[in-house]
């Protein structure tokens, strides 16, 4: 059984302001490319110092936090993008559009050459040191990547932009999840356990097969679930392991949506973590 309505609980820091105990509405999506993943945010009846304190401000760092009484789980972190305080009837409504990464993904840019024979790491390796982040599992996946390039090579542009297209040639994708660069080989899964989707842990309904292999499914809000984890679902249509590759989660304190809707595929047979 899904928690009860009032044992939902929200956290959200936007720069220095700590908003908790108020109705928040929120939408964030994510899945593996190299466009910042995306939320939105809408915050009932915020006092007027904070406010006046949140219009002051752009790009700033954001944290929203969602989950159970007393099991709050980080579900978004990025930059504020804009903010918006609208008057509906007696109620204020603060809107925030946030980006993860946004900063970083949008002004970092690198311009170098490379000669014949370079390895390929040591061009990612710069790439990555330009965009600054936390590397992630990005180091490990770096040493499977070790040949040498067979003519001279020139970056010169957007580091993501870059760095995702180098590495859509190698058969990898990389994207950024709450802050932390993560690349992936696009025939596995995040080296973490699966998580278990079953009618009594967070499954809703059954899954839907969708295109190309895809299939949708709905569980009760489960932070945990990001882009690239493996699933291990449980259900009258389907049972078996699935990657997911995009995941949106969707919640209010006071309203009906409390869930995530997962976009999973499943694995080639020759799968094994990345």
């Amino acid at each position: 059984m899904p928690p009860k309505l009032f044992e939902r609980q929200v956290e959200l820091q936007v720069g220095d302001a700590l908003i908790t105990g108020l109705d928040v509405a929120f939408e964030v999506e994510k899945d593996l490319s190299p466009v910042p993943n995306n939320c939105h945010i809408d915050i009932f009846n915020l006092g007027p110092k904070n406010r006046a304190e949140l219009s002051k401000h752009r790009r700033i760092p954001v944290t929203l936090k969602a989950g159970y009484k007393n099991a709050l789980a980080l579900l978004f972190k990025g930059d504020l993008l804009r903010c918006q305080h609208l008057k509906e009837g007696p109620t204020w409504k603060t809107s925030l559009s946030l980006g993860d990464a946004l900063n970083v993904i949008q002004t970092k840019r690198l311009k170098k050459s490379y000669a014949k024979g370079t390895p390929l790491k040591s061009v990612i390796e710069d790439l990555i040191k330009e965009l600054g982040l936390p590397a992630g599992n990005a180091q490990k996946e770096l040493e499977k990547l070790n040949e040498g390039l067979t003519r001279g090579y020139s970056v010169s542009g957007n580091a993501m932009d870059e760095l995702a297209s180098i590495l859509k040639g190698q058969g990898y994708s990389v994207s950024v999840q709450d802050g932390t660069l993560q690349i992936l080989n696009n025939d596995k899964a995040l080296e973490k356990e699966a998580i278990s989707l079953t009618p009594d842990s967070g499954l809703i309904g059954t899954p839907e097969t969708a295109l190309e292999g895809e299939m949708s499914v709905k569980t009760v809000l489960m932070p945990e679930l990001s882009p690239g984890r493996m699933v291990h679902i449980e259900s009258a249509v389907f049972k078996g392991m699935a990657i997911i590759e995009r995941v949106k989660f969707s919640g209010s304190i006071f309203g009906p949506v409390w869930d995530s809707d997962l976009t999973v595929r499943r694995p080639f047979k020759s799968f094994f973590y990345s």
